[in-house]
């Protein structure tokens, strides 16, 4: 009895064994069949896929999509021009006060053309900013100093030194160098143009000068170059009626013989009733507004009350003593006006 008890013992846990092994089996396959794993497991394919929530798809293909992007100007990320351009203006600011420090310590060195050059630049910076007044002054004194009087300062671009020749004329060399024979004698101290000498050494201004007129502003600058020089105050057409774009001065007049453009009487040169004052400059238009016109020009007024105002009929007037300087700068067929 003994012994057959001890079989039947046996006998159950061996069959226990054998069904704990089975489940045991069971719960492996399934745990490392069905589990997902990195990599391609065939089995992940042979399970249903998870349903769609949508059908778009999730990448798009960049040539498909169509942003919103705000015009330029218009404040906007991308594209902000405004914001380009202040950031260029706080450099061009920066900029133009180191140049200004720059000019100043030039100008205490006793560097009057290095100090005209570093004012020049920050004046083309800046436009019609706060230190644009100061600038304008000092480069007016500067430009007394180093173009307009006799005196040659070593190294300075805008002028030479000439020994005149046999032959020469005052009028022959300034042609030359597209500038008047009047300024040319009167930067030299020369009284009679017609008197000048083989030998004689004088100084030259490479020209042309030029012209820009500022219709907000009612100004006249005079540049040499890049290198502002004088500035003076105008009058303008009544109702903008001074056309803008460039102009060439095409012919000079002293004591001009005023003949109205609507009709009436002509008014002869050196009468007190004469509108153009002393000196006439005949501009044409070549560009802008301006292209193709002719009958406009630079004169002097005997109504300076008008100066600083929309009081011509699309003519520039000028104080009668700015006209005659500015005549002497200004030469035929080389110096321009910009009006804008």
């Amino acid at each position: 009895m003994a012994r057959r008890r001890r079989r039947n013992q046996t006998g159950t846990y061996l069959t226990f064994t054998i069904l704990a092994a089975a489940v045991a089996l069971s719960w492996w396959w399934l745990y490392t069949w069905s589990r997902p794993v990195a990599g391609n497991n065939p089995a992940l394919a042979l399970g249903p896929k998870p349903p769609l929530t949508t059908d778009r798809p999730e990448i798009v293909p960049v040539e498909n999509t169509v942003r919103d992007v705000p015009e330029k100007g218009a404040g906007g990320e991308p594209g902000d021009d405004n914001r380009k351009s202040n950031g260029a203006n706080v450099l061009n600011v920066e900029r133009a006060g180191s140049l200004i420090e720059a000019g100043k310590q030039a100008s205490a060195k006793q560097d009057p053309v290095a100090a005209r050059s570093h004012f020049s630049e920050a004046l083309a910076l800046i436009g019609d900013t706060a230190d644009a007044k100061f600038l304008r002054a000092e480069l007016t004194r500067l430009s007394a100093e180093t173009i307009f009087s006799p005196r040659i300062i070593p190294n300075d671009p805008l002028v030479d030194r000439y020994v005149i020749q046999p032959g020469d004329t005052l009028a022959r060399i300034a042609s030359r160098n597209k500038i008047s024979s009047d300024l040319l004698a009167d930067m030299n101290g020369i009284k009679n143009k017609n008197l000048i000498r083989a030998g004689q050494t004088i100084k030259l201004v490479r020209g042309p000068f030029r012209a820009v007129v500022s219709t907000k502003g009612f100004r006249l600058d005079v540049y040499l170059g890049t290198v502002f020089v004088r500035q003076y105050p105008v009058g303008l057409g009544i109702d903008g009626s001074t056309p803008v774009g460039e102009w060439r001065v095409r012919t000079k007049l002293r004591n001009p013989t005023y003949y109205p453009p609507r009709g009436g009487d002509i008014v002869s040169a050196d009468d007190p009733q004469n509108p153009l004052g002393e000196r006439w400059i005949a501009i044409e238009g070549v560009s802008g507004e301006a292209v193709g016109q002719q009958r406009y020009g630079i004169h002097g007024t005997i109504e300076p009350e008008s100066i600083g105002k929309e009081a011509s009929l699309g003519c520039i007037r000028l104080f009668n003593e700015d006209v005659e300087e500015l005549y002497t700068y200004l030469v035929e067929k080389h110096s321009t006006v910009t009006i804008r």
